[in-house]
């Protein structure tokens, strides 16, 4: 049985993991021009080293769950910690273009296993807690995100080269991401750990599998295409093109910080119904509707396979991630076509999916 005092050291510690991975992240994304600039890479070099990035994603999708099963969501979020924040300053002290590439592969890895092992490990921590938790874990990420990137617009304020910035960046999260895991995860072995180490998923992942996907297009089509849409469409200047992506983050952390106590009053099939419809109003708004569609999901996954939820996270995980990766490609054609209006609109218009497979979420055990 695990004892109270454990399971609040855990949600402490599981939150701080996920505050550090969100700031990781952020911190490379903002200062991506930096870093082309000073390696002096071509459009095509830059985005080799993009799919580069997502080719380790996905690599370290597949194989997660398995790492997960094999030794466990605690000892698998530090080896993800420690490539994550591994792989920054790698990318800082690229001499070139390959180098590049294969730096942008280890961040890959280390994000996508970092990223599966402590949502594993806080579907553990929820499973304690007998009522939803889980989207207020997902708050915290976008909180690191939003952290990174004011510490990158200091650095750039300060003329720091991303040299210096990177490894430093780096090295603080790691020592934190470290601390919170050895210090406050849950001990013991997770629920199937010594299993097998594949397996199909079952039909219960299916309907999840495809909420997560379209809840990754929507977040996903806001993130890389918000301030273009502001910038070109609405002719906003650039504080307010920026200010487009602050509204949706803000917002983001808003909705996931209350998320789990309204799927605890309403329920989880009701509450991804209601967040459907509203995620079609706005840049705002989509940040309240798909806020809490991907933590809720990712909860339902590891409730639907109580045998081994680390496994089933990483299965719907994977369907999470090829939204982001097709994204980008299905919104950059449509918007060749019609427009970038109508490539977000096509995008936001995918989450009318989520709503039709809702009450797949329905099955598990009830939210109290």
């Amino acid at each position: 049985m695990i004892m109270t005092g454990d399971l609040v050291r855990a949600r402490r510690a599981v939150s701080v993991v996920f505050a550090a991975c969100g700031a990781a992240f952020g911190t490379w994304l903002a200062r991506v021009p930096a870093v082309q600039d000073r390696l002096g890479l071509t459009t095509g070099q830059l985005a080799a080293g993009l799919l580069g990035l997502a080719a380790g994603s996905v690599v370290a999708l597949l194989l997660a769950g398995a790492v997960i099963m094999r030794i466990g969501s605690r000892a698998a979020a530090v080896v993800g910690a420690v490539v994550l924040c591994g792989g920054l300053p790698l990318v800082a002290v690229a001499p070139g273009a390959p180098a590049f590439v294969a730096a942008l592969v280890v961040l890959g890895v280390g994000n996508s296993t970092l990223d599966v092992a402590m949502n594993a490990h806080a579907a553990r921590v929820e499973d304690g807690y007998g009522r939803p938790i889980f989207a207020g874990f997902h708050a915290f990420w976008n909180i690191g995100g939003l952290a990174g990137s004011g510490a990158d617009a200091l650095a750039e304020a300060w003329h720091v080269p991303v040299a210096v910035h990177f490894p430093v960046a780096g090295g603080v999260l790691l020592a934190v991401a470290l601390v919170a895991v050895l210090g406050g995860f849950l001990r013991g072995p997770d629920r199937g750990q010594g299993g097998p180490a594949f397996a199909w998923p079952g039909r219960a992942l299916v309907p999840l599998g495809v909420i997560a996907f379209c809840g990754f297009v929507a977040e996903g089509a806001v993130n890389s295409w918000g301030a273009v849409y502001l910038s070109e469409v609405t002719a906003a200047g650039p504080a307010v093109a920026s200010l487009g992506y602050f509204a949706f983050s803000v917002t983001m952390i808003v909705v996931r910080l209350g998320a789990d106590r309204v799927v605890g009053r309403i329920g989880a099939v009701v509450f991804l119904r209601l967040a459907s419809v509203v995620a079609v109003g706005g840049f705002a708004v989509v940040g309240a509707g798909v806020a809490g569609i991907v933590p809720v999901a990712w909860s339902a996954a590891g409730r639907a396979a109580p045998a081994a939820p680390g496994r089933a996270v990483a299965a719907v995980a994977a369907c999470g991630y090829a939204g982001f990766l097709v994204e980008p490609v299905v919104i950059g054609a449509i918007a060749t076509w019609g427009g970038l209006r109508w490539g977000l609109v096509s995008a936001v218009a995918v989450t009318g999916v989520v709503a039709v497979l809702a009450r797949g979420v329905g099955a598990g055990r009830g939210v109290g």
